[in-house]
């Protein structure tokens, strides 16, 4: 665990500024790996409301100033000379004992020109601690401040894109090594504010945010046979062994009593013998703090975890109207519907994907059913990759979650600023 600052000169927690909600989605990402977080703002700071409480200790320590965007430090006023000595005392006081510190913006705007010589005289006092300066805007003029060698080996630029580094380096009067991309937190759980209980569950079962093929299929246990969740598991084990990775999850209700958990158990087995493992890539919901959710989980949850998914494998024997249907379809997912089955096709509004799965009017016989379905999860996993609007969503939801951007970006690079000197 590290000890990690974020510097900011925030007056408030503005929820229309971008940049406080990258600050937030850092918070929320750094408690949850174990980082002990430390929040500067202003001394001018509301805190009224302040929501990282348990996340992120606050220090209203940044010296207020009435900013000026300086184009040249020759311009710099007394009071800002005052504003530079009192941040660099402040500096050396309170980041003593930090590891890390992220600043935003601090080296790159005019306006935090007084800050940013706060740093700069805080750094020689401070040998220990690694600084790293997230730039938010494309460098497009020259600053005569703007040189990354004067901050010191323990600085390294942060930009949020790979395209651009070189740019950056040239305009910071540095190298590529002085910069770093780390791109931004777009996370599903705190763009759609999903509910604890959601964001509890996705802790417990990572693959409902990590997994490229995600389903959520609601059935009642004693509906498992005729909503054909056994058809929907040969698939998904198929899709596993194409090479995608998968989490199924249903979304149980009425697992009340001990046979109906039984008959859950059976598919569980089921869902094992064909490759799922069980509690990782093949869930059931009544399983997520028994007895609360036997019942079945609540509707907010159940809308939450449709956003996480991009498939809705809907080959149920029987239905007058199936609302899981549009509930799937409006979370955004590509519909695998039941061709056998006529009244999908007005259902589903002759979009989606059509297959042949028999139903309750409508016998359909395959002479090898593992292959059938193995054959139809190539169909689909084409289908899907073809589709940019379903692959965009999984393409964000993938790369852009806290925990991906952590493991791929943020800890590496925590990791090599041990060596830096």
């Amino acid at each position: 665990m590290k000890k990690i600052a974020i510097l900011s000169c925030f007056q408030d927690m503005n929820p229309g500024y971008s940049l406080t909600g990258i600050v937030s989605d850092q918070i929320k990402m750094l408690r949850s790996h174990g980082h002990d977080v430390h929040l500067f703002v202003c001394t001018a700071f509301n805190d009224t409301g302040y929501p990282f409480a348990n996340e992120a200790i606050l220090h209203k320590s940044i010296p207020f100033a009435h900013l000026i965007d300086y184009d040249t430090r020759a311009k710099l006023t007394p009071d800002h000379l005052d504003t530079i000595n009192e941040t660099k005392k402040v500096l050396i006081r309170e980041l003593e004992d930090i590891d890390i510190v992220l600043t935003h913006d601090f080296v790159f705007t005019g306006w935090n020109l007084p800050y940013y010589e706060g740093v700069r005289g805080a750094s020689n006092f401070l040998p220990k601690v690694k600084w790293l300066h997230w730039i938010h805007s494309i460098p497009s003029r020259s600053s005569d401040w703007w040189n990354i060698n004067e901050l010191g080996a323990n600085h390294r630029l942060v930009y949020p894109n790979n395209t651009d580094k070189i740019l950056v380096a040239e305009s910071y009067r540095g190298e590529m090594k002085h910069v770093r991309a780390i791109h931004h937190i777009k996370d599903l759980r705190t763009w759609f504010d999903f509910k604890e209980s959601t964001c509890d569950f996705i802790d417990k079962y990572p693959a409902v945010m990590q997994a490229e093929m995600i389903q959520i299929y609601p059935a009642s246990v004693d509906r498992l046979l005729a909503k054909r969740v056994k058809e929907v598991i040969y698939m998904f084990a198929a899709l596993k062994k194409k090479g995608a990775s998968v989490c199924l999850v249903i979304a149980s209700q009425w697992a009340t009593g001990k046979k109906q958990k039984e008959d859950a158990d059976l598919y569980k087995r089921m869902a094992s013998a064909e490759g799922l493992l069980v509690d990782e890539e093949f869930i059931f919901t009544h399983d997520f703090q028994s007895p609360k959710y036997d019942v079945g989980i609540p509707k907010e949850m159940l809308r939450e975890l449709f956003l996480c998914s991009n498939i809705f494998i809907y080959p149920t024997r029987e239905e007058t109207f199936g609302l899981v249907l549009p509930e799937a379809c409006l979370s955004g997912v590509m519909p695998v519907l039941n061709r056998s089955l006529d009244m999908m096709r007005e259902i589903g509004g002759g979009i989606g994907s059509y297959h042949d799965f028999g139903s309750n009017m409508r016998t359909h016989n395959v002479r090898d059913e593992k292959k059938y379905y193995s054959d139809l999860a190539m169909i689909l996993l084409g289908r899907m990759r073809e589709n940019e609007s379903i692959m965009s969503k999984t393409f964000m939801r993938l790369n852009y979650n806290w925990d991906a951007l952590y493991r791929k970006e943020y800890a590496p690079i925590f990791a090599e600023s041990e060596m830096w000197s």
